[in-house]
């Protein structure tokens, strides 16, 4: 799995619209924390619906403008 540094990273570059950092994101994590949910879930396809929506909301988020501390 990636480390926090280069996650990071990817992050910043998905804010700004890069779908390539996107794709080596979902490279780089959805094995782990695949392996995870389905861990946690017990149930394959439940496990897939929550790596999309893992996925969904990442890229939901990153295009959403941050908005500073309050």
């Amino acid at each position: 799995m990636a480390d926090t540094a280069e996650i990071a990273d990817l992050l910043a570059r998905i804010a700004l619209r890069d779908r390539n950092a996107f794709r080596a994101l979902y490279a780089r994590t959805s094995a782990k924390l695949f392996g995870v949910s389905l861990r946690i879930l017990s149930n394959r396809s439940e496990a897939e619906d929550a790596l999309q929506d893992v996925f969904i909301k990442v890229r939901q988020r990153a295009i959403v403008p941050m908005l500073p501390a309050p």
